[in-house]
């Protein structure tokens, strides 16, 4: 049993009686978090899926059984095993699918909107603990933060594209504890019809695939796609050939392993290799992410993205995304060398501009359109030794390409709010020469306090007032700035609308602005509907 039980109830003190929390599956306590002159009430650790362990990995989640006496609540548990080369979680297990409840630090009278949190990590990486995640700001805005733990790489991913290892596991844990949410939130002072979905990267991508799959249909009321969405696809993020990446891992382990070997034989080899064998083989082919999953009634996805929010398929929910204004500089710095690496191996071989996602026509001149593509970003020059010019077409490419798309198409069907996020305090890291802007995830660190990125500067510390605000105000109203007189924001967020695409950019004015990326949408609008062959995958 991966709980620990409180024995002497009757010892507890008043104050604590305040921390009890009777849910249907049992009675939880938590605790009073201090976060500097702020205090929360967290509920840790709360288990929301049977352990998939033994012939449950890889299977979809199956929701957690009662307990007996009280679930300690006030430490967290293990995250889910991330990949071996991220190695700032040390906790970890398969027996990882936990949620923790964050409340304000006071009776509650009223039901209070709920904001359900989805950590990035490229699917291969995270975890949804507050040293991560600590939700001052949130909860001081009188809302409650759920923050999550899901499967990762190979175990909340692996696919053999038939029924046999079905994929989507993680997500499939997060649609659960989506309904864990449904089913106890009402206990912790929640209002189950106010729910809004948010997260980053991964995070990002994963509400992106709720608002697109029916199975989250009526789940949750508004979403927030930050870095990362629906049509996001990015070599980190999404898997070529999972029935293959399959096969190659399994390869990894056992040599003899070939492609005689019939997918239920893999999924058995699998199933007999400990968690850090199968761990140490997927660093050999670590593609992770959703999957387009054979038809089965079960399916959380089996259609492409693209089609469904062109179409307005889709959870027609208010929806704010955005990103922030140089993602690549966060992934760009990480070697020594890469930048000039990767600008060399643009300029030596222009077919690898052209994305992997598109299908050009049969015939299309790839040469033609690799250099289509980048004229428009380093005109008739070359990416090796014009940094910004690279950072700006990377940055375009992982996410801002992609999250324009969504917002021209899904504005047509929903209310959409679209921002991006410039400010450039201390606690940033964009220190590639000759750029130095804000890099992808560094807008977490001003939504939430961050073991490591902590602020310092009264401007960083505004910036988080006023993002909590605005956050925090669409979960409430669906409207990010429902107060003209608000005396913190001293802004009105429109919508995007056919007619213009305005964007809120928050930097050091928080200011409404207009026409981002037109030169560059029209040429990647014509790059995908004049040479690339439909359906896309992604955009």
């Amino acid at each position: 049993m991966h709980c620990l039980l409180l024995l002497g109830i009757g010892t507890i003190s008043f104050a604590y009686a305040d921390l009890l929390v009777d849910l249907p599956d049992g009675t939880i306590l938590g605790r009073e978090i201090k976060s500097g002159v702020y205090s929360y009430y967290a509920y840790r650790g709360i288990p929301y899926a049977t352990p998939p362990l033994g012939n449950f990995r890889f299977q979809a989640p199956i929701p957690n059984k009662p307990w007996e006496g009280t679930l300690e609540a006030t430490e967290h548990r293990s995250c889910c095993i991330a990949m071996t080369i991220f190695t700032e979680l040390t906790k970890q297990s398969e027996d990882c699918l936990f949620l923790n409840v964050y409340t304000p630090a006071r009776k509650i009278t009223e039901k209070l909107p709920v904001m359900f949190w989805i950590h990035g990590g490229g699917f291969k990486a995270g975890c949804g603990n507050d040293d991560l995640y600590d939700p001052y700001a949130l909860t001081n805005e009188d809302v409650i933060v759920i923050t999550i733990n899901y499967r990762l790489g190979i175990f909340g991913f692996l696919s053999t594209e038939d029924n046999v290892i079905l994929g989507n596991a993680g997500l499939k844990d997060q649609l659960l504890a989506m309904k864990w949410t449904q089913k106890n939130i009402e206990f912790f002072g929640g209002d189950p019809k106010k729910v809004t979905i948010f997260g980053e990267s991964a995070g990002g991508m994963s509400v992106g695939a709720h608002i697109v799959s029916e199975k989250s249909s009526g789940l949750y009321r508004a979403a927030i796609c930050q870095s990362g969405c629906s049509l996001t696809k990015t070599s980190f993020t999404s898997q070529s050939n999972p029935r293959k990446a399959a096969y190659e891992i399994a390869r990894a382990i056992d040599l003899m392993i070939s492609e005689h070997n019939t997918t239920i034989e893999i999924r058995d080899f699998f199933l007999n290799q400990s968690a850090n064998v199968l761990t140490e083989a997927f660093n050999v082919n670590s593609e992770s992410g959703p999957v387009i999953e054979v038809e089965h009634k079960d399916a959380y996805m089996s259609q492409l993205s693209y089609d469904l929010v062109k179409r307005g398929n889709i959870n027609r929910v208010p929806l704010i995304i955005g990103t922030t204004s140089e993602e690549s500089v966060t992934v760009l710095r990480m070697i020594p060398g890469i930048l000039a690496l990767f600008s060399l191996g643009y300029d030596m071989n222009p077919r690898i501009i052209i994305p992997p996602n598109l299908k050009p026509k049969p015939g299309t001149n790839l040469d033609l359109l690799a250099s289509k593509i980048k004229s428009v970003y380093a005109g008739n020059g070359t990416f090796l030794g014009n940094t910004s010019t690279f950072i700006e077409y990377a940055s375009d490419t992982l996410f801002m390409r992609s999250t324009i798309k969504q917002v021209e198409l899904q504005s047509k069907y929903t209310p959409v709010y679209f921002y991006e996020f410039s400010y450039f305090g201390a606690v940033s890291h964009g220190i590639v020469e000759g750029v130095g802007k804000v890099g992808h995830g560094e807008d977490v660190y001003y939504l939430f306090n961050t073991t490591g990125h902590e602020l310092t500067t009264r401007g960083e510390f505004l910036i988080r007032r006023k993002m909590a605000r605005l956050w925090t105000n669409f979960a409430k109203t669906l409207n990010p700035t429902p107060n003209p007189a608000d005396s913190l924001l001293k802004v009105r967020w429109p919508r995007v609308s056919r007619l213009n695409m305005p964007y809120l950019d928050i930097g050091e004015a928080i200011q409404v602005k207009y026409g981002k990326k037109k030169k560059e949408m029209a040429m990647w609008n014509e790059v995908y509907y004049v040479y690339g062959q439909q359906p896309f995958d992604g955009f």
